[in-house]
């Protein structure tokens, strides 16, 4: 999504000589949640309705806006001002008007909901930043975007993360989760306090125990992700490269090969 500050890298110790192999948490996210709609109306190339990717924007926009501010000036700011501007047009990415303005006000009104009561008096540690860690039991670089997350006060944690989806998915937050934890015990080599996941259409909230969550478990997951992502993107480069055949296939048949 737009809006990121940054891109840094959290490591422990000097960086590897070894080049590895990124993994990217919006590749995943976008690949599972791709996959689970792709039979929706007005479906764009990453699977995702149209709709869903452009209001996922405006909720990162404006929330990237809104905890920009200092917490005084946040807290005069209503945050509905500030999606208003984001917000896309009606038009046909969604498959209705009466959902345009369903999807505007569920999500709207969740914000303000959210907002009112998070971390009043408190400047995020991090805002839409991407930081990269290495990870050498997995032989992996792990790329993780944060939306949300601010300093812990538990001793032995690290932070608490916050992520906002448009709807929730499981697989993409067991997947976030999962990434969320390698990272933490990578980067600071301690869990997370808490990870929150907040599902705007519906008003769900997800909350995990950072503590919670076995390490090994964690690694194997990402260590599965990683193998998916790559078969993945092997098959898309062969998709794409059977295409371009058959283009010049086509060219060849048609009496303009090459010379």
């Amino acid at each position: 999504m737009g809006g990121a500050a940054g891109s840094r890298t959290a490591e422990r110790s000097e960086a590897p000589a070894v080049q590895y192999s990124r993994l990217n948490d919006f590749r995943v996210e976008h690949i599972m949640l791709g996959g689970a709609e792709s039979s929706g109306s007005g479906t764009a190339a990453t699977g995702l309705p149209r709709w869903r990717q452009q209001v996922q924007y405006a909720v990162g926009h404006t929330l990237n806006d809104f905890y920009s501010l200092q917490p005084e000036v946040r807290r005069e700011t209503p945050i509905q001002f500030l999606l208003e501007r984001r917000w896309p047009p009606k038009g046909d990415a969604f498959p209705s008007l009466m959902h345009y303005w369903e999807v505007k006000t569920a999500v709207t009104d969740e914000l303000m909901r959210r907002a009112s009561v998070n971390h009043l008096q408190e400047i995020p540690v991090l805002l839409y930043e991407q930081w990269h860690v290495p990870v050498p039991e997995l032989g992996i670089e792990l790329a993780m975007i944060f939306q949300l997350a601010w300093n812990s006060a538990v001793p032995g944690r690290c932070l608490s993360i916050q992520k906002f989806m448009v709807s929730g998915n499981e697989e993409v937050i067991t997947g976030f989760l999962h990434m969320a934890n390698v990272f933490c015990h990578q980067a600071y080599g301690m869990p997370a306090d808490k990870v929150e996941v907040y599902s705007l259409l519906d008003g769900r909230q997800h909350i995990f125990d950072g503590a919670g969550i076995p390490l090994p478990e964690s690694l194997d997951y990402v260590r599965l992700l990683s193998v998916f992502m790559k078969q993945e993107e092997s098959a898309a480069r062969m998709l794409k490269y059977g295409e371009r055949r058959g283009e010049q296939d086509e060219l060849v048949h048609r009496g303009y090969g090459l010379m």
